[in-house]
């Protein structure tokens, strides 16, 4: 069958929750795209809701939207969405450990999240099912038939998949929810790609969070402010749940473990900050300062005289960030020093 004069359907072809989904042949692109329809009797809103959530995203973890088209049928036509094909698996559950593989999966996840979350849309229904790895190793999330707008984020009927949804969407009134609740089911997928078993707490309708105890056996050897935050995404007030970006800050920091380097010039000689030399001591005439580098920060440990970073006084525990000048001195003596890190990309 040729659709809309361009999409030459392929002999294989898949049914979702709500949806059909027709593999094709662009033949104007020459490439494998995927069409996606809804099943008889699914409420036409759900593909004009894929529609306007994809419409607004360009993100590398994101499903990209291709093209809209109508599949002729009985009576009437089918409106159709036409996407990016993705030439991979859908993520397991319980088929990881803790390692730098994972990590790196629920960084492509956080980033994903991250992206929509930034164009104002909620996706609603995240869990394992709905993202894929393709060949090249890079996460794609999936399936926006259930995503809103946060303007329009309310519903009045329990819908999702039960261990994934936030325990503010099982009321019996209208709910109003934000992009929290996919705060939660990334918590949920975070846990449920280490453990097939869940926590029974979880299973409870509505969710309760698990005890510290019991969720952070799934996370022994991972470092602790990650099992926290993680664990604080299954908090059952929405507003104790840390956003996406601040997920996807912490662990592209961790991604980066013992990557970084620092370099800063003092009289002409170079100062070099990174996993083989991990502590500087620079001097002038006016005051002297001592950073550390413990492979995720670079810290002040000791400071003497009067010693500024970005024209602020700094003392013993201050965080140098990636780029900033320190100034030795408040006279007209003053030395400058500039203070620059070179991080390499994050790649999946």
């Amino acid at each position: 069958m040729l659709i809309a004069n361009r999409y030459e359907t392929l002999d294989t072809s898949d049914r979702g929750g709500m949806g059909e989904i027709l593999y094709c042949k662009d033949l104007h692109l020459q490439r494998k795209v995927v069409i996606k329809y809804l099943q008889y009797g699914v409420g036409s809103r759900r593909l004009l809701d894929e529609q306007k959530a994809l419409s607004n995203l360009r993100s590398k973890h994101v499903v990209q939207l291709y093209d809209l088209v109508n599949i002729p049928g009985v009576g009437s036509d089918n409106p159709a969405i036409v996407l990016e094909f993705i030439d991979g698996e859908d993520l397991q559950v319980g088929s990881y450990s803790i390692n730098q593989e994972y990590l790196g999966i629920i960084w492509q996840i956080s980033c994903g999240l991250s992206d929509i979350h930034s164009q104002g849309i909620v996706h609603r229904d995240i869990k394992p099912n709905n993202i894929k790895i393709d060949n090249e190793g890079i996460v794609k999330i999936l399936d926006f038939g259930l995503s809103r707008n946060d303007s329009e984020a309310e519903t009045k009927s329990i819908i999702g998949t039960p261990i994934f949804m936030a325990p503010e969407l099982w009321g019996n009134k209208t709910i109003a929810f934000d992009s929290s609740i996919d705060v939660y089911a990334f918590g949920v997928t975070c846990l449920a790609l280490l453990n097939e078993n869940p926590p029974s707490r979880l299973k409870q309708n509505p969710p309760r969070q698990p005890s510290w105890k019991v969720f952070s056996k799934s996370f022994v050897g991972f470092p602790e402010e990650i099992t926290d935050m993680i664990y604080r995404c299954l908090a059952e007030d929405s507003h104790d749940r840390p956003t996406m970006q601040e997920i996807q800050v912490l662990l592209q920091k961790h991604l980066l473990k013992d990557r970084h380097r620092a370099v800063v010039v003092l009289n002409g000689t170079p100062n070099i900050l990174d996993r083989k030399n991990r502590r500087i001591s620079l001097t002038a005439s006016v005051g002297n300062i001592t950073i550390d580098y413990d492979g995720l920060i670079f810290t002040v440990t000791t400071v003497a005289g009067s010693v500024y970073m970005n024209n602020k006084a700094i003392s013993a525990g201050t965080i140098i960030p990636g780029s900033c000048v320190l100034t030795f001195g408040d006279s007209s003596s003053r030395v400058f020093v500039t203070f620059d890190v070179s991080n390499p990309e994050v790649m999946p």
